[in-house]
């Protein structure tokens, strides 16, 4: 982790970027294949748990299974120095032990967003960012 300390995303409470480093560590051994495939598996588990909870922002979570995808898709044109972070925001993702819990709340996949979008904009791909109030369906 120390080559990226220079080269940190900004904008994230100190626990969810403490809980990133710790993702970024976690992702060392895992190939992106696998961190694609386990984005897939969340977001289908997230898709069961939405029809017991229609309040889950299902549409949150497929903008960023979307992003994630590409992400992964052109995973050898990102920056270098960036890949690090946004694996570990696609564990972040998958992982639902995060700042707010994917499948309490209706905004449980806004803190996944937010870590996201502050890793593209690292990565200079601030273009693919996604406004989590754009998905928001709970009136």
């Amino acid at each position: 982790m120390s080559e990226e300390s220079s080269f940190i995303p900004t904008g994230l409470a100190s626990q969810q970027i403490n809980k990133l480093k710790a993702s970024c560590q976690n992702v060392a051994n895992l190939t992106i294949e696998a961190l694609r495939q386990a984005a897939w598996g969340h977001l289908q588990n997230t898709v069961k748990a939405h029809q017991r909870n229609p309040l889950i922002n299902i549409r949150l979570a497929q903008a960023l299974y979307d992003i994630i995808r590409h992400l992964t898709t052109h995973w050898h044109t990102l920056r270098p120095e960036a890949r690090p972070w946004l694996a570990g925001a696609i564990l972040y993702f998958v992982k639902s032990d995060d700042e707010e819990p994917d499948f309490a709340s209706p905004i449980g996949f806004e803190d996944d967003a937010e870590v996201l979008n502050a890793c593209l904009r690292l990565a200079h791909l601030a273009h693919l960012c996604v406004n989590p109030a754009d998905y928001d369906d709970v009136e």
